[in-house]
């Protein structure tokens, strides 16, 4: 929703670009819907979905993602051509620092800069939500803290994943996290949901030892009882409890 600064969380390989290659229509699912403004664009091939979503979505890869035979200004202006109310490209360009740079091809650019122009290529579309993969890589600190500021002050969404903690803890209103191919919602930042899943954690580590516990006791009863004729039936209800425990 609008306002809403969310971060992905969970270890590597847990899927967290994936989800945001899906939901920016570079991935399709293997099952279940993409819903935006109430229409399950999953169905779209991918031409169809460049002409229906428009500016819903732009999108900052890990690695940028150029096209290299086109200027930083050209690469600008591609992302730029399907929507109506873009930004003017110039002014996008000055807004990352590379007004100066315009005319060169990524190659000519260091990695830094040619994150700008991803960046850049993003905003110009004026999207809906903000699907940033580690947006932050290559930045140096100056234009690190020029993005926080942008975030902070953004109209719209952003989906955003970082392993850089100091950055998403001041951006990030909203926390996902995924793990054990689970998504649990959390609102706050990230200290917050550190405590919070300190103590979720905490709480499940009890209740497995305490589970861990009732599956011994149960055991060690059924191997007791189990070849008795008068404790069978009691032996043979327990291990079915334990055959359906999770």
């Amino acid at each position: 929703e609008k306002g809403e600064f969310v971060i992905i969380l969970g270890p590597s390989g847990a899927g967290k670009s994936t989800v945001l290659n899906i939901l920016g229509g570079m991935d399709s699912c293997d099952e279940g819907q993409i819903i935006i403004d109430g229409v399950d664009i999953s169905k779209y091939n991918s031409k169809q979905l460049t002409k229906y979503r428009r500016n819903d979505v732009g999108f900052v890869f890990q690695f940028y993602n150029l096209v290299q035979n086109l200027t930083a200004r050209e690469n600008v202006e591609l992302a730029s051509q399907i929507v109506t109310n873009a930004l003017d490209i110039d002014e996008t360009l000055k807004l990352v620092g590379l007004e100066h740079r315009k005319n060169n091809f990524p190659a000519q650019l260091s990695g830094g800069e040619q994150q700008r122009v991803a960046i850049a290529r993003a905003l110009a579309k004026r999207p809906d939500i903000l699907l940033l993969d580690e947006p932050t890589n290559y930045l140096d600190e100056e234009h690190i803290a020029w993005l926080k500021r942008y975030l902070l002050d953004y109209e719209n969404a952003f989906i955003l994943i970082s392993h850089d903690i100091p950055f998403l803890n001041e951006v990030v209103n909203i926390i996902y996290h995924m793990e054990n191919q689970e998504l649990n919602r959390y609102v706050g930042d990230y200290d917050h949901f550190q405590e919070v899943y300190a103590v979720k954690k905490a709480q499940l580590e009890a209740a497995y030892r305490r589970q861990q516990q009732e599956i011994n006791e149960l055991k060690d009863f059924v191997a007791r009882n189990k070849a008795r004729v008068s404790t069978r039936n009691m032996a043979m209800s327990r291990q079915k409890k334990l055959d359906k425990m999770d």
